[in-house]
C-alpha cells in the first residue's frame, strides 16, 4: 500500500453541521487510545470527538493506519493517516474531516529524541457550504517532546519544514493543529507567530495536559494571519480522561 494512500471511512456527512458559517476544528492527542484509567478504548476516543461534533480534527499519537481507519469508522468521518516511520503499520498522526478533501503530503520533521515525527497536510473543499471559502489547507503535526536543548532546536526547525513543505506561495487559508510540546510563551510559539500563525489566547488559559489535573497548554489550533479568520468560540474539553491530553476546540469564522 502506498504511503500516500488515502483512507476513507464512511461516506462523510452533508455540509449541514456548520452553524452560522463557522468551522469547528479540534486538536486531540489520543495517547494511542489509552485513557487515564489505563484502558485502551477507541470507542471512548470516538465518543469524545462526536460529543464536540467537529468539522475537522487533527489527531496525534495514532498507532497505525488501521487505528486511523477505525476512528474514521467510529466517528463517520473521512480519515487520512500520516506515518511517522514511513510505513502504514507504524505510528503517526491522522486527520478526520466531514468534507471532501485531497491528500497533499506527509513530511518528516526534525527530532532529537528516539521518536520520529512528521507533519501532514490535506486540502479541504468548503465551496459547497460557503461563498467565503473554497479550499483550505489543514496541517497536523506532533513536535519532539524532550525538554533538552536538542529537542528545542528540533521544534524550532520543524517550523521551517512546515513552512517550506506546505505554505510556500500558498494563497488559500490555512489551519494548523498539533501537539507542539511547547507552552504559549515559548520560543517555538513565538517563531510560529513570526511566520504568520495566530495562537488565540483570549478567554484562556487553555490547559491541555494532563487531562486529570491540567497544568499547561501544549496542544493548539492555529490559524494563518493573512486570511481574516475570526474566532467565534474556543474551549478545552475539561473532564475528558480518555487520553492523557485534553482536546482543544476552536470555532473559526471565515
Amino acid at each position: 500500500m502506498s504511503l500516500l494512500t488515502l483512507l476513507l471511512a464512511g461516506k462523510g456527512k452533508a455540509l449541514d453541521s456548520i452553524i452560522n458559517d463557522h468551522i469547528r476544528v479540534m486538536s486531540y492527542n489520543i495517547h494511542y487510545g489509552i485513557g487515564m484509567d489505563g484502558i485502551y478504548s477507541l470507542d471512548n476516543i470516538a465518543a469524545v470527538i462526536k460529543k464536540a461534533n467537529p468539522d475537522l480534527v487533527g489527531l496525534q499519537e495514532i498507532g497505525d493506519s488501521l487505528m486511523a481507519a477505525e476512528l474514521g469508522r467510529l466517528t463517520g468521518m473521512n480519515v487520512v493517516f500520516g506515518p511517522s516511520l514511513g510505513k502504514m503499520d507504524g505510528y503517526g498522526d491522522a486527520i478526520l474531516s466531514k468534507y471532501p478533501f485531497k491528500w497533499v503530503g506527509n513530511e518528516s520533521i526534525p527530532s532529537a529524541s528516539s521518536s520520529r515525527y512528521q507533519a501532514m497536510a490535506i486540502d479541504i473543499d468548503f465551496s459547497g457550504k460557503s461563498s467565503k471559502l473554497g479550499m483550505v489547507r489543514f496541517i497536523n503535526t506532533h513536535f519532539d517532546w524532550l525538554s533538552t536543548i536538542g529537542s528545542e532546536y528540533a521544534r524550532l526547525a520543524a517550523v521551517d519544514v512546515i513552512e517550506q513543505a506546505f505554505l510556500q506561495n500558498l494563497t488559500i487559508p490555512a489551519i494548523l493543529t498539533g501537539d507542539l510540546n511547547a507552552i504559549p510563551d515559548s520560543d517555538v510559539l513565538k517563531k510560529l507567530g513570526s511566520v504568520g500563525w495566530v495562537n488565540y489566547q483570549h478567554g484562556g488559559p487553555y490547559k491541555t495536559i494532563n487531562s486529570m489535573e491540567p497544568e499547561r497548554q501544549i496542544d493548539y489550533v492555529l490559524y494563518r494571519r493573512n486570511h481574516q479568520w475570526k474566532v467565534k468560540n474556543a474551549f478545552v474539553m475539561y473532564g475528558e480522561e480518555s487520553s492523557d491530553h485534553l482536546p482543544i476546540v476552536l470555532d473559526l469564522l471565515p
